[in-house]
């Protein structure tokens, strides 16, 4: 009886330790993420499409040259800074309506492609009813959750909603803003039908939108535009408060991992120094 009962000990002791180990590995193949602007805008294609700008320069020229200015905010109004974070902008395209998009705190490295958590929410995020051209702005942490360099030659930054074909990926080496590339299938799901109707023309409006921080909640405002607006363009904005970015800290879950592997290995040597009694 005593023998089964550290024969069980011995394969929970070593269970823990496998967990520990894949909970390691999976938190070394994360970047930290934050959305910044979210809303619904034609002018960004009928086509699921990803853009990606490593500077600021890049960006505040897309927003410049694309005739977005009065949209998307200037670089220094961000909650990020590039020489920690990039950014990444996802537009879904023409889709069904009544929905918009939310970015996770998270996105994955598999391979050269790191690909974005993104979610459907219920409503139009506070723009018309009519809105249906979801579009996320997300800033990725250069640097994995161990603190390890993700970016460099040949890697990729992806996104697809669920539901949403294909999966849409642009280079994280350009500095402009490349054309939009539809990329690979991958995704689950079939695209959303596109309606028959046509875009609804309307101001792009930055609406206040409370938001709550992990720590504690704070509700942040953005002022009203009051420049002249834009012919079919729909946003609006959706802030979150700047965090720690990845690696700036002790990573409390790998502390706690090891310290599960170090009582694993303890607990099989201490059951097989002892004998079972007669």
């Amino acid at each position: 009886m005593m023998l089964r009962m550290k024969r069980r000990i011995a394969v929970a002791a070593v269970a823990l330790v496998v967990l520990a180990v894949a909970g390691v590995a999976s938190a070394a193949n994360t970047v930290a993420t934050k959305q910044q602007l979210r809303g619904h805008l034609p002018d960004l294609g009928e086509a699921p499409s990803m853009r990606v700008f490593t500077t600021a320069a890049a960006y505040d020229g897309y927003r410049t040259s694309s005739g977005q200015a009065d949209v998307f905010p200037a670089s220094d109004r961000l909650f990020m800074s590039f020489d920690k974070e990039i950014l990444a902008l996802y537009a879904r395209g023409n889709d069904t309506g009544g929905r918009c998009l939310r970015g996770g705190p998270t996105a994955a490295l598999a391979g050269d492609s790191v690909t974005l958590d993104l979610q459907w929410e219920a409503g139009t995020c506070g723009a018309p009813a009519t809105a249906h051209y979801p579009f996320a702005l997300v800033s990725l942490s250069r640097t994995l959750d161990d603190g390890g360099a993700w970016i460099q030659a040949g890697r990729t930054v992806c996104a697809a909603p669920p539901g949403v074909t294909p999966v849409a990926c642009a280079s994280v080496s350009a500095t402009a803003s490349p054309p939009p590339t539809a990329a690979t299938p991958g995704a689950t799901g079939s695209s959303a039908p596109s309606p028959t109707g046509a875009p609804s023309t309307a101001a792009a409006t930055r609406t206040p939108t409370p938001t709550v921080a992990a720590a504690s909640p704070s509700p942040s405002l953005t002022p009203t535009r009051t420049g002249a607006p834009s012919a079919s363009a729909v946003a609006v904005a959706s802030t979150v408060p700047v965090g720690p970015v990845a690696g700036g800290g002790p990573d409390l879950f790998l502390i706690g991992a090891v310290l599960v592997l170090g009582f694993g290995l303890g607990a099989i040597f201490v059951l097989a120094r002892r004998r079972p009694r007669r």
